[in-house]
């Protein structure tokens, strides 16, 4: 009898090493896509800004102002955030993301 609740207690041991690698591979894998990501988040503004500040200048000389570009820079930027703004209202993002979700849960389930 002593031996069977041994077995039950190294598997149960087992059971829960298994679950702490198991997390620590989802955690390891969740850090290193939102370094990743944050990572790409922070160059992707600095292009940005360098892109749209360069295109303000050829603006500049085309308009041969000292302003007008980055007027016409600002206004894209400023309808941009209106679009982005709009779309989130709208509840498209979140409905994309849910079904997003859901497949790749299920793909993950069923392989």
């Amino acid at each position: 009898m002593n031996s069977l609740i041994d077995k039950i207690i190294s598997l149960i041991k087992i059971k829960g090493d298994q679950v702490k690698l198991e997390l620590i591979s989802k955690f390891s894998t969740f850090l290193a896509v939102s370094i990743l990501f944050l990572t790409m988040v922070i160059l992707s503004l600095l292009m940005l800004i360098f892109l749209s500040l360069g295109i303000a200048v050829i603006f500049n000389e085309f308009f041969m102002s000292a302003y007008w570009g980055y007027f016409i820079a600002s206004a894209f930027f400023f309808l941009m955030i209106i679009m982005v703004l709009w779309i989130a209202r709208s509840g498209k993002i979140q409905n994309w993301l849910e079904e997003v979700i859901i497949e790749s849960s299920y793909k993950k389930n069923h392989e």
